[in-house]
């Protein structure tokens, strides 16, 4: 049955065809595949490349560059080596510099804080200072509080019969001699405020003064005078209490 229909089917292909491909039809098949063979298998990699002849020459140039070439090789190599070295001794002084710096660092941060300790010290020594002639200045003017002064008293032979040794306590002249013979003050420092107070105010009638051209003063600081005097010509409001000197309601001092 199978037969009958390829029969049957090549007939009908058969009949279809034209003349010229009924004839030898099987053998014009075989006669193509004979004609036309297989493309060949393509390379994957690509073909090596032509070898090209040195000469001598050539061979000799190209063996003195290796030897160039070796040798720049071997110089930077050591010159390579060298500057590790030279890195490494720098790296070693820089160590060292280093730690000298922090020692020197903290030598200085040490020595600040002594510095801070000691300006500290001072301006606590500074004010004790202050305060200690601020109160020799206040002893000085308490005790010339008990004295009174004549100034320029030309001195005589004769000798006074009464000391009064129960309201004076003691009289001195002031500066040095002179040999003019020129008179100098004297300074009277009294046993109490009292006999002080009362030789004072009868001082300001005294016949015998002013016969004399004498006069009694307090005995007052001599630094303390011109700063007064000088606030008086500013007009300002310039005293004296109990030898203590006053401007403008605060007490100055000869140091100011």
């Amino acid at each position: 049955k199978e037969r009958r229909d390829n029969a049957s089917a090549t007939g009908v292909l058969k009949d279809n065809l034209h003349d010229y491909c009924e004839q030898n039809y099987d053998s014009e098949i075989v006669l193509l595949e004979e004609i036309i063979p297989p493309f060949p298998d393509t390379l994957c990699n690509s073909p090596a490349g032509k070898l090209r002849r040195t000469d001598k020459a050539d061979a000799a140039s190209i063996s003195t560059q290796l030897s160039e070439s070796e040798k720049l090789i071997g110089e930077n190599s050591q010159m390579m080596k060298d500057m590790k070295e030279e890195i490494g001794r720098n790296t070693a002084q820089i160590s060292g510099v280093m730690e000298t710096i922090e020692f020197i660092c903290s030598e200085v941060k040490d020595l600040k804080e002594r510095v801070d300790l000691i300006d500290s010290r001072t301006k606590k020594e500074e004010i004790i200072s202050t305060e200690r002639e601020k109160r020799l200045a206040h002893l000085e003017a308490y005790t010339r509080r008990w004295n009174l002064r004549i100034p320029e008293f030309q001195r005589k032979k004769e000798k006074l019969p009464d000391k009064f040794p129960d309201v004076v306590d003691v009289a001195h002249r002031l500066g040095r001699a002179n040999p003019r013979n020129k008179g100098r003050g004297i300074v009277f420092q009294f046993t109490s405020r009292f006999y002080r107070d009362a030789v004072w105010r009868a001082a300001k009638d005294a016949d015998f003064l002013t016969e004399n051209r004498l006069k009694i003063t307090e005995d007052l600081r001599s630094k303390l005078w011109p700063a007064v005097e000088k606030a008086r010509k500013e007009n300002k409001r310039a005293f004296f209490v109990g030898g203590r000197a006053f401007v403008d309601g605060t007490e100055i001092f000869p140091a100011d």
